[in-house]
């Protein structure tokens, strides 16, 4: 079902809707004569993406949680570059190689997650404290407490290797991780 509203977007409510609108949007933007598109999680992180990609706004993409399925879609239809963007909760998931990340579906793996602390030198305390952290914000304020360096990099290098794979290496990807309040916190291309 899709519901069309006075504002002309139309909004997809079921997962082949979804699906389809992401395929008609990447089909919009090579129509247009574009290669490269900005596929954000939502309109939160699209917004801060428009301010830092600069790309007619028929590029932008809400992919959602279909993370797998939209740079599957990409390698089909020959984009030539895709910037992946997102908040730590998403990318937290498309890290740790999901596909489809909504709620239900997958949780954020906070083992996963103290593994690239532990990588990234963080001391045992820290690791502990992730292990039991509740949501991935609640990681990045521990992390970002404790002045953990090179932590968000790794969020950001383990997302590009899973979107790359899931392209099947066709996509060349660039993936941007914000903060809340649009603040990049790391960047890997």
């Amino acid at each position: 079902i899709s519901i069309l509203g006075t504002s002309g977007i139309v909004i997809p409510f079921s997962t082949a809707s979804y699906a389809a609108s992401i395929r008609q949007n990447l089909d919009v933007a090579i129509a247009a004569g574009n290669e490269t598109v900005v596929l954000t999680t939502g309109g939160r992180s699209e917004e801060y993406a428009k301010k830092i990609v600069d790309l007619p706004v028929h590029c932008f993409v809400q992919m959602g949680d279909f993370s797998g399925y939209t740079i599957q879609q990409c390698g089909r239809k020959n984009i030539k570059k895709a910037y992946v963007v997102g908040f730590i909760g998403k990318l937290a998931k498309m890290a740790a190689g999901v596909k489809q990340t909504h709620v239900k579906g997958s949780k954020v793996d906070m083992n996963f997650l103290s593994e690239l602390a532990k990588k990234a030198n963080a001391n045992e305390e820290v690791i502990q404290s992730i292990k039991k952290a509740n949501t991935a914000r609640h990681v990045s304020e521990i992390i970002k407490e404790n002045n953990i360096t090179g932590f968000f990099e790794l969020i950001c290098s383990e997302t590009y290797r899973h979107m790359r794979k899931h392209s099947e290496e066709k996509v060349p990807i660039d993936v941007i991780l914000f903060d809340f309040e649009g603040q990049i916190l790391a960047r890997k291309s």
